[in-house]
């Protein structure tokens, strides 16, 4: 089958979860034979607004889209469309549509493409399969969370939605003046990426506790499949597990240093706890919001935390290889982190918090503990508790949970694809 794939930012330029899942995706269906082309935006390049160029990857085709657009410079209003709505993205959309001629078309994500996009698809005939991988089709910043770092309470026809696009933009009084201009131009938002969501003959979603998000908003139970993410195990075993040097129990957070992901949290839970019993190893990239990574730096207990830099995806195992415990933190409802998934895979046990998916994945007693979201002391006493009593090594059931491989996940989503494009139209 010639398959595309359409992802809103790609490696190496973004490592994100679901840009990771992308990756391994292609390769894994290009490895099963099929004939895979990626479609994706990059701010970063130099070329002009709506430029095309085609890369050579590992067994497929990348179409990346350039626009040079930069958020810290642009007003408002042009910021709010370019998050759903850009009609060159959708001219670049058209132009590799028509180059590749796809048998079938999977959507990872829209944001900063154009919602557009799956219309486009099916206006050639074409099956569409969109993976929720957030609530991006539900909520304006795609995490359901609000500035104030409660998780949402509800839209209030668009009102808290305003809000929450508005927090930390504008003075307070100015922002405050704009809100019910603002909740309509969100409440058109909804309705349009909600619109295209639903024109996708299939909704994939990783977790169980997204699909019944989106069951309460109102999207058709029939139409969301459950399909856990797939991770490249070979990629991640490959890494020996080796023992601590210096015996000191060895704590990492993999991931975007973002106040969401509650990195703060762990840093904090780390203030005082015995350098000679216990390392935190942040990993991360550091300019993507310099601000907060001040904050964490500022918070950091230097003699039992370490800030590391980005990880380059193909190197996770490696990491993983040398940690006892992952920490996942988050403040939102998280909906299946692929960190996780590449930690069982890897055999290291995780603390997260017990909110959202994340209470899906990790299983107390078995791969992991959870702890409340957002409180310090609570995690701290985890932590203790690990290094007080060094039995848990023997008293958790790591292999009661297996990750699904990539090539597995790969061969079930053949059977979607083939099962579509046997379908005129797709079905719905």
């Amino acid at each position: 089958m010639r398959i595309a794939l359409v992802v809103h930012k790609f490696p190496p330029a973004s490592v994100g979860g679901t840009e990771v899942y992308t990756m391994n995706l292609a390769r894994a269906l290009a490895g099963r034979g099929h004939e895979v082309f990626v479609f994706y935006r990059d701010n970063r390049a130099a070329e002009g607004r709506g430029a095309g160029i085609w890369e050579e990857r590992e067994g497929f085709h990348a179409f990346r889209v350039v626009r040079r657009f930069h958020p810290s410079s642009a007003s408002l209003l042009e910021y709010f469309w370019n998050t759903f709505w850009n009609p060159d993205v959708e001219e670049a959309f058209e132009r590799f549509l028509e180059r590749t001629r796809p048998d079938v078309v999977h959507f990872q994500h829209l944001k900063d493409l154009s919602y557009r996009l799956i219309a486009l698809a099916r206006r050639r005939g074409l099956p569409a399969i969109l993976t929720l991988h957030d609530y991006w089709f539900l909520c304006g910043n795609a995490q359901l969370i609000w500035p104030d770092g409660r998780t949402c309470r509800g839209k209030a026809l668009g009102l808290n939605c305003a809000r929450c696009a508005l927090e930390g933009r504008l003075p307070p009084l100015t922002a405050q003046g704009l809100r019910p201009a603002a909740a309509v131009l969100m409440q058109i938002r909804d309705h349009l990426v909600r619109g295209a969501a639903l024109q996708a003959n299939r909704l994939i979603a990783p977790s169980r506790f997204l699909i019944q998000q989106y069951i309460r908003a109102g999207f058709p139970a029939q139409r969301l499949v459950y399909l856990e993410n797939g991770v490249d195990i070979e990629r991640i075993r490959r890494y020996p597990r080796w023992p601590s040097p210096d015996g000191r129990l060895r704590f990492a957070y993999i991931g975007a240093l973002a106040w969401q992901k509650g990195v703060h949290v762990a840093v904090e839970a780390f203030r005082g706890l015995p350098a000679d019993q216990a390392i935190l190893q942040i990993y991360g990239d550091p300019t993507l919001f310099p601000e907060y990574v001040e904050r964490l730096r500022r918070l950091a207990d230097p003699l039992n935390t370490r800030f590391e830099g980005p990880v380059p995806n193909e190197a996770i195992g490696q990491v993983l290889a040398g940690t006892d415990v992952l920490l996942v933190p988050s403040l939102w409802y998280e909906n299946s982190p692929v960190v996780i998934q590449e930690a069982i895979a890897a055999g290291v046990p995780v603390i997260a918090s017990d909110l959202g998916a994340l209470a899906e994945k990790v299983r107390p007693g078995i791969n992991g503990w959870l702890c409340p979201p957002g409180e310090v002391q609570a995690w701290r006493a985890c932590i203790q508790m690990l290094l007080e009593n060094p039995s848990w090594r023997q008293e958790l059931r790591m292999g009661e949970i297996q990750a699904l491989s990539i090539e597995e996940h790969a061969s079930r989503l053949e059977h979607i694809y083939r099962h579509l494009s046997s379908i005129r139209g797709g079905g719905l």
